[in-house]
């Protein structure tokens, strides 16, 4: 009688769960569609913001659909892809910025950038200013490679997830852990962007490139770890502060100067203003510091973001932060890691050293997997928040082996 029992509850909560997620997926249809059309006709950027912390609001809430305990897997997605990376990249549209604001997309187009962990291609002019190291990848690839990598990335994550059973060394269990997000993210973003590239025309950026070819912290976190939540804090945090402008009053103008009504002599007045802050910042460049001070101050800024957005998730999860603000001190971290790295790169040059392409990647790879051990690996393993992503999904793959046989056994 409790096997029964115990099967009808079982299906009665995966029941619910689909239920939550075909309202989750309306709900981002209608607020996708709203914010495209309520950013299309608003101009004047206090108006946009109030416009933008509806959907906000609305999804800090979506994570709190699904059970902590039951449903860890989905609060901790929702809350990365919606409360994070939609939120965000509503409020750089507010202020003309990020990827929804780069063109005005078809209504499907920018439902799926909104939604979903996605980045549209740099344009054109903006690719010419990329770094070589941005440059190595102008795409995730055609469908079918992504579907492929997809695949790949989906076997690694079953390998990492049952290898977790094992009894492994401490750091041998950071680097499961480490190749586990990079395969799972890459599951996460791989299967949307193969579905979506052709049906809707989009250009993709790459989600990641070889994280174990960075030469440096600032290139891992630049250019080749998650560009999703790269992009996120980039257009939405450290752009408005380098600039020193919040809204990008070219772009804001492109977007809504059809229908701007009243707020096009506002629009012209603040790219005026926008005008002479970029040539205020180009004479403190040339003095020297000016631009170099706004680019730490952005990228302290976006580090403090990441580590209180990553400290976000860890609560919906969990209901509370880790202990000591683990994860915020590790992404804080960063800032004086990666001013220490310039210093000494800078001091060995000063002396004629140059160190080996092979050391440098070595040692970036050393500092990130000692760091994330103690910072961000342990306080999560002593909360069971791997424990609980590993079982849940080997409960997934466990019943994509058993469809084949239910299915079979239906047909009987």
């Amino acid at each position: 009688m409790a096997a029964p029992l115990a099967e009808l509850l079982a299906a009665a909560q995966s029941q619910l769960w689909q239920t939550k997620l075909a309202g989750l997926a309306v709900y981002t249809l209608i607020s996708a569609f709203a914010l495209r059309a309520g950013s299309g006709v608003v101009s004047a950027p206090a108006r946009r913001l109030a416009l933008a912390m509806l959907f906000v609001a609305g999804n800090a809430a979506v994570p709190l659909l699904f059970h902590r305990k039951r449903e860890g897997v989905s609060v901790a997605f929702s809350a990365f892809i919606l409360t994070w990376l939609a939120s965000f990249k509503a409020l750089a549209l507010a202020f003309g910025r990020g990827p929804l604001a780069q063109q005005r997309w078809a209504p499907l187009q920018f439902w799926a950038l909104y939604s979903l962990p996605l980045v549209p291609a740099a344009p054109p002019a903006a690719a010419l200013l990329r770094r070589p190291s941005q440059q190595q990848l102008d795409g995730p690839g055609e469908p079918a490679h992504l579907l492929l990598r997809w695949l790949l990335k989906a076997a690694v994550t079953a390998g990492v997830v049952f290898g977790l059973l094992l009894d492994v060394p401490p750091f041998a269990r950071t680097c499961l852990y480490v190749l586990g997000i990079y395969s799972m993210l890459g599951v996460v973003m791989d299967g949307p962007a193969a579905c979506l590239l052709r049906p809707l025309r989009l250009d993709l950026a790459p989600h990641f490139l070889p994280p174990w070819e960075s030469a440096s912290l600032a290139e891992f976190w630049g250019t080749r770890w998650n560009q999703a939540a790269g992009s996120a804090l980039r257009t939405t945090i450290y752009e408005p502060i380098v600039e020193g402008s919040l809204v990008d009053w070219q772009q804001l103008a492109a977007l809504t100067g059809a229908n701007a009504g009243g707020g096009a002599a506002k629009v012209v007045r603040g790219r005026r203003r926008s005008a002479r802050l970029a040539a205020a910042a180009a004479k403190e460049a040339a003095r020297g510091g000016g631009l170099a001070g706004a680019r730490l101050a952005g990228m302290a800024a976006s580090f403090l973001a990441s580590g209180a957005v990553h400290e976000l998730i860890f609560w919906y999860v969990h209901g509370h932060l880790t202990a000591h603000l683990a994860w915020l001190f590790f992404f804080l971290g960063q800032v004086p890691l990666i001013l220490g790295e310039r210093w000494l790169l800078a001091q060995l040059k000063a002396a004629g050293v140059a160190l080996p392409s092979l050391a440098r990647k070595a040692l970036t790879l050393g500092v990130l997997l000692a760091t994330s051990h103690h910072l961000f690996f342990q306080p999560a393993e002593a909360a069971g928040l791997p424990a609980l992503f590993a079982a849940s999904m080997r409960a997934s793959y466990a019943a994509l082996a058993a469809l084949p046989l239910r299915l079979l056994g239906s047909t009987v």
